[in-house]
């Protein structure tokens, strides 16, 4: 009230004392609005000092958290390398003898199977004659399956022989490359856990950069209350995002050491 009354007065002094009550008060009106509230002031140093405080630790987080996305990746991308390679590797192992037995054992079905159908449709006829008391039929139909009986067994024999050469083949190189595969194990499991964490600091890295957004346009404007709230903002998702990095770089360093661990073990 002090203050309103020492701008009356000036008011009246400087414009006359003829000035109407009306004028005087719309005058002292406009002092009171073109001057900074004392709270308002107030946050306005305090943002400014908030800004000055965190600007050191805020671009230095930004600087250390580029560098540490950036070793992340490059391991990241070396670890994919070096995981697809080693697959390929194990797919390569006795791959031409499996081929060759898979395609000898399927040419072998495709070439008795005519034999084979023949002799299972027959026994079927039999069967089928008998029930319906055609003693005749059923007679007729195995002397004629008789006659291929011998035939039928060889061609299974056969059969059975390359598909047994190929399932022992396919379990031998099973053998060879399971400890290979036991050390890459824990891989995928590594791999989900990333993947899922990833989840999470996409959320954190869009508030991030949503509030840095807000943060440069404040300055930009001049409005340092919004930009110290912004500020804060953007560097507390940084720290969050940090971990999250740190955590996942330390999950890839596990992918290296099953991956090393799996070259070690692949067949000579």
């Amino acid at each position: 009230m002090k203050d309103l009354r020492r701008k009356y007065i000036a008011a009246e002094k400087r414009y006359g004392a003829g000035l109407s009550s009306r004028w005087i008060g719309l005058l002292i009106l406009l002092f009171v609005l073109a001057s900074p509230a004392p709270h308002a002031a107030a946050d306005w140093d305090s943002a400014l000092d908030e800004i000055h405080n965190l600007y050191s630790d805020y671009t230095g987080l930004q600087t250390a958290l580029k560098s540490e996305t950036a070793r992340t990746q490059t391991l990241r991308k070396q670890n994919n390398a070096d995981l697809a390679a080693i697959n390929l590797k194990l797919k390569a192992i006795d791959s031409v003898l499996l081929k060759r037995l898979k395609s000898e054992a399927e040419a072998m079905k495709k070439k008795h199977a005519p034999l084979l159908e023949e002799y299972t449709s027959l026994s079927k006829q039999i069967a089928a004659a008998r029930k319906a008391g055609n003693l005749k039929s059923a007679t007729l139909l195995e002397i004629k399956r008789n006659k291929l009986k011998a035939a039928a067994a060889a061609a299974r024999t056969e059969v059975k022989a390359k598909n047994t050469a190929f399932a022992e083949a396919r379990a031998l190189t099973a053998a060879k490359i399971k400890p290979a595969k036991d050390a890459l194990a824990p891989v995928a499991s590594l791999k989900k856990q990333i993947t899922a964490q990833n989840k999470a600091a996409s959320t954190a890295q869009t508030e991030r950069a949503e509030a840095h957004k807000r943060y440069k346009a404040a300055i930009a404007s001049g409005d340092a209350i919004t930009a110290a709230a912004a500020m804060k903002l953007a560097y507390a998702r940084m720290g969050e995002l940090r971990t999250f990095g740190q955590q996942s770089y330390a999950w890839e360093q596990k992918i290296t050491v099953a991956l090393r661990a799996a070259e070690a073990k692949l067949p000579k």
